[in-house]
């Protein structure tokens, strides 16, 4: 039997004097290595077909590349995950304007400035599970409401990486969290929000396995994979609703969850968001570097009354639950 545990380590300071640690998850001959800060996905420490460990996982050697991170690398997104488009809602008859940080456009990007991804949150170990919370408060980035989360880790001896999300509120308020960690199989330094659209006949049918790198080349401005995919036949119970695999080494990843859409993103943006900053081992990530699957709700879901609704209210909870198992195949039908 493979040994299953966690430990901790002291990974540093916020600047207003917080303790960060790194908790180490040992199962399934993987090793995952996670922050209470931003409830950051820091290493994911897999195996190729010939038993070499490498860490998949694109992210920072220290903790104060996690604290300014503006890639959003390995870290939760919420209140609200994805965008909010014009940074502006309305609930219950009354405006609410949140935090505009999208680089790329006038939203709020994955929950704002700060949100939950540059948050300290108290953290303690239940057995196998790490369990992270913390009090967002109201009129956090505009949003209302104090709402109390809790993101709850743990890594099975079958090498599957669980994330379990619930909140509650005093307030009805917008919530929608996921998980940011990017990854390259080869290691990781190796090489708009309101229409739904079928994928028949199109770039974006992954309903069979098909070599990603075709695909981005041929992507209209060349900018690679940054869309929703809707899950078919979703009916809230966790299903296998990814899959990639790397040719070279056997890695694969499978991302299973409970929400009815994943964002599958290319990492083309990394470069101007890094803006050449040194990651780990002093590595400038490029565009392309890595490839994310984030599952959770509609995007913009807030300002389309067609899309179900991500508003939770008080006596409410909100849950959601996705995973990601790694593994070795000897036949590999889709590069990443």
């Amino acid at each position: 039997m493979s040994l299953k545990e966690i430990t901790k380590e002291h990974f540093g300071k916020t600047s207003d004097g917080k303790d960060v640690y790194v908790f180490i998850l040992r199962a399934g001959g993987v090793t995952v290595r996670v922050l209470n800060f931003g409830c950051v996905v820091k290493e994911i420490l897999v195996p190729d077909k010939d038993g070499n460990i490498t860490d998949i996982c694109l992210g920072h050697d220290t903790f104060e590349g996690y604290e300014d991170n503006p890639a959003f690398l390995g870290a939760i997104c919420g209140r609200v995950a994805n965008r909010i488009d014009g940074a502006t809602f309305e609930l219950d008859g009354k405006r609410y304007d949140v935090s505009k940080n999208d680089p790329l456009g006038n939203n709020l990007c994955h929950g704002g400035f700060v949100g939950f991804t540059r948050r300290c949150f108290d953290w303690k170990i239940d057995g196998f599970k790490l369990i992270l919370t913390y009090t967002d408060v109201d009129g956090a980035e505009g949003f209302p409401g104090d709402v109390d989360v809790t993101v709850t880790y743990e890594l099975t001896s079958d090498a599957e990486f669980m994330m379990d999300y619930q909140a509650t509120t005093n307030k009805a308020t917008p919530i929608d969290m996921a998980n940011h960690f990017m990854v390259n199989l080869a290691g990781h330094v190796g090489s708009q929000f309101s229409k739904i659209l079928s994928v028949e006949g199109s770039l974006f049918d992954f309903r069979k396995p098909v070599l990603l790198g075709d695909v981005l080349e041929r992507m209209p401005g060349k900018d690679g994979l940054h869309h929703s995919h809707l899950v078919q036949g979703h009916d809230g119970q966790k299903r296998l609703v990814a899959r990639a695999e790397h040719k070279n080494t056997g890695r694969y990843l499978e991302v299973w969850s409970t929400e009815p859409q994943f964002v599958a993103y290319s990492c083309f943006y990394l470069d101007f968001l890094l803006k050449g900053t040194p990651c780990k081992a002093g590595h400038v990530y490029q565009k392309s570097g890595g490839i994310l699957f984030m599952p959770h709700k509609y995007p913009n879901a807030v300002n389309v009354a067609s899309f179900p609704s991500v508003v939770v209210r008080p006596g409410e909870t909100y849950h959601a639950s996705s995973s990601y198992k790694f593994g070795v195949t000897r036949t590999c039908d889709v590069i990443s």
